[in-house]
C-alpha cells in the first residue's frame, strides 16, 4: 500500500506562501493565552479572541484564494487592533500586525500591499491607545517602545515583498523560457509557414499572458505600408489592420492604435531598420520589463528562422522535384500525383507527349535554342492544362500530362487534341522561328490500374501517334479477353 502524502503547492512561490501562512497562523494562536487586558471588560477580550481568529481565518482564506483583495484593507487592521487591546501586554499586538502583513505581502499589487502596511502600522498605535495598560504599567501609544516597533513591521514587510517580487519575476522568467522551448521543439519539422506563425501568435499569447499590461504586435511588410499579422495581449481585432509607412517613425500611431499604451518599443530583428520586411512592436501601460522584451524577441527570432527554415526546405523540395530548365514536376513527383489521383474516385487520365523533330532544332540552330524551345514547349502545356491537370517534363523531349476529375474519356482527348494543336503552331526562337508537332498517347484509368500500368498505356499510344505518322493523337483502348490490344486512332494536326 502507498503512503499517503500530503500535496505541496507547485511553484516556489506557492510553497513560501504555505510556510508564511503557517507560521503566521501560529503566531496568532500562541497570542490567544495571552488574552485578558486588565482594563477590559470579559466581553471585550472574547471579542478580542474572536478577532484574532478572524485575522487568521482572513490570512487562510487570502492564502486558498492565491490573491488577495481590497476589502482587506479595512478589517485586517481593525482586527489587529482589536485583538491587540485584549492581550495582557498590547505592545504584543506587533506579533499580530508582523503575522498579517508578512502572509499578505505574498499577495496583492503594490497598491494594495502599501495601503495594507500602512494599516497595520497603525494598528499597533491603535492598540496601544485603547488600551494604555502594559502588564502593571502604562503604556501610552506615543510611547518609544511602541513607535519602536512600527520600524520593525515595515522592514520585515519591505524584505517580504521584495522576495515575493523576486519570486514572481523568476517564475516569470522561468515560464516564458519554458514556453520559449516548447515552441523551439514545436517548430522542428514544420514544413508550413502559417502553421509556424499560428504556433508564434498561440505562444505569444500565452507569454504575454504572464505579463498584464504588456502587449505585442508584429508589423509585417506590404505595398505602401504595413498590417499587423499578430496581435498578442491586444484586441483580436487588430489582426489585418493596414497600417502606413509611418508606423515604424510616428510612435503615436500606436498610441492612437491602443490608448493607454504610453510606451513602445520597435524591433526589426537584425534587419535594417527602414528596410525590414517584419518589425515587433510591445507595447506597456508603464516601462516595459527588459525580461518581457527579450522574451517576445527570442520568440520572434524563433518565429523568424523556423519561416526561413520552411522557405528552405520548399526550395529543396522544388529543386529535388522540379526540373530546373522548364520547372515542371520531374518524373517521381509526377508518378506520386497519378498514385494520388487513382486513390481519388475520379476520372483520371495521363497523356504521353513526345515532341517530333526536336532533334533537327538542337543539330540546326544549337542546344541553346533547343532548352529555348523546351520552356516554350512548357509553358504552352502548362497554359493548356491550368485547371484540368498537371504537365511534367521525364526527360529529354518527353512531357507528360496528368488530367484528373474528368467529365469522362472523351474530355481527355479532346484536351490532348487540344495539347497537339497547341504544339504544332510555330515557336518564336532567338535564332529562328521553328515549327515542331508532338505525338501524344491517351490512356484513361481503370478501376483496379496501377500507376505503371497506367504510364505503359499512354507510352504505347504515344509510340502508337508517332509511326502513324506524328503531330497526331492515339488514345489507348483495354482489349476484349482473347484479343489483341486496340489503337483508336485520333486526329492528325500536320
Amino acid at each position: 500500500m502507498s503512503r499517503w502524502r500530503f500535496p505541496l503547492p507547485d511553484g516556489s512561490l506557492n510553497r513560501t506562501r504555505l510556510v508564511a501562512v503557517a507560521i503566521g497562523g501560529l503566531a496568532l494562536l500562541t497570542e490567544l493565552p495571552q488574552l485578558g487586558n486588565i482594563e477590559r471588560s470579559a466581553q471585550y477580550v472574547r471579542l478580542a479572541g474572536l478577532s484574532i481568529l478572524t485575522l487568521l481565518l482572513v490570512l487562510i482564506h487570502t492564502h486558498l484564494r492565491r490573491r488577495s483583495s481590497w476589502w482587506t484593507v479595512v478589517p485586517v487592521p481593525v482586527l489587529i487592533a482589536i485583538g491587540g487591546a485584549g492581550l495582557k501586554d498590547p505592545v504584543a499586538s506587533t506579533a499580530l500586525a508582523l503575522a498579517a502583513t508578512i502572509v499578505l505581502s505574498l499577495y496583492g499589487s503594490t497598491k494594495l500591499w502599501v495601503a495594507r502596511l500602512l494599516g497595520a502600522l497603525i494598528a499597533v498605535p491603535v492598540a496601544n491607545a485603547i488600551s494604555p495598560m502594559s502588564g502593571d504599567r502604562y503604556m501610552p501609544w506615543n510611547s518609544p517602545t511602541v513607535i519602536g516597533v512600527l520600524p520593525q513591521i515595515l522592514l520585515m514587510s519591505v524584505l517580504t515583498r521584495g522576495i515575493y517580487l523576486a519570486m514572481i519575476r523568476q517564475e516569470g522568467a522561468a515560464a516564458r523560457e519554458s514556453l520559449l522551448a516548447r515552441a523551439g521543439l514545436a517548430m522542428l519539422g514544420v514544413t508550413d509557414g502559417e502553421q509556424i506563425r499560428a504556433l508564434g501568435r498561440r505562444v505569444a499569447g500565452e507569454m504575454l499572458a504572464l505579463s498584464p499590461g504588456v502587449v505585442m504586435l508584429v508589423l509585417r511588410r506590404r505595398p505602401g505600408g504595413f498590417y499587423i499579422s499578430t496581435a498578442a495581449g491586444a484586441p483580436a481585432e487588430l489582426r489585418g489592420r493596414e497600417l502606413g509607412e509611418e508606423a515604424i517613425i510616428d510612435r503615436d500611431v500606436l498610441v492612437e492604435l491602443m490608448p493607454g499604451f504610453r510606451e513602445w518599443q520597435l524591433d526589426s530583428l537584425g534587419a535594417e531598420f527602414d528596410v525590414a520586411d517584419v518589425y515587433i512592436a510591445v507595447g506597456s501601460r508603464r516601462r516595459i520589463p527588459t525580461d518581457v522584451l527579450d522574451a517576445v524577441r527570442n520568440l520572434s527570432h524563433q518565429v523568424i528562422l523556423a519561416e526561413k527554415g520552411c522557405q528552405a526546405h520548399a526550395e529543396l523540395e522544388h529543386r529535388a522535384h522540379h526540373d530546373h530548365l522548364t520547372q515542371l514536376p520531374t518524373r517521381a513527383k509526377f508518378v506520386q500525383a497519378i498514385g494520388d489521383a487513382l486513390a481519388r474516385p475520379a476520372c483520371t487520365a495521363v497523356l504521353n507527349v513526345d515532341l517530333d523533330d526536336f532533334k533537327q532544332v538542337n543539330d540546326r540552330y544549337g542546344h541553346g535554342a533547343g532548352d529555348e524551345l523546351l520552356v516554350q514547349v512548357a509553358a504552352r502545356m502548362t497554359a493548356v492544362t491550368a485547371g484540368r491537370g498537371v504537365a511534367a517534363r521525364l526527360g529529354g523531349d518527353e512531357f507528360a500530362v496528368l488530367l484528373t476529375d474528368l467529365a469522362g474519356p472523351f474530355e481527355a482527348e479532346r484536351v490532348a487534341g487540344l495539347l497537339c494543336a497547341t504544339l504544332a503552331a510555330p515557336v518564336t526562337l532567338t535564332a529562328a522561328t521553328v515549327t515542331v508537332g508532338a505525338s501524344i498517347g491517351v490512356a484513361v484509368a481503370e478501376p483496379g490500374v496501377t500507376v505503371t500500368e497506367l504510364i505503359r498505356r499512354a507510352d504505347m499510344a504515344m509510340y502508337a501517334a508517332k509511326s502513324g505518322g506524328k503531330n497526331r493523337t492515339e488514345a489507348f483502348q483495354h482489349p476484349l479477353i482473347g484479343e489483341p490490344q486496340v489503337l483508336v486512332a485520333g486526329s492528325s494536326h500536320e
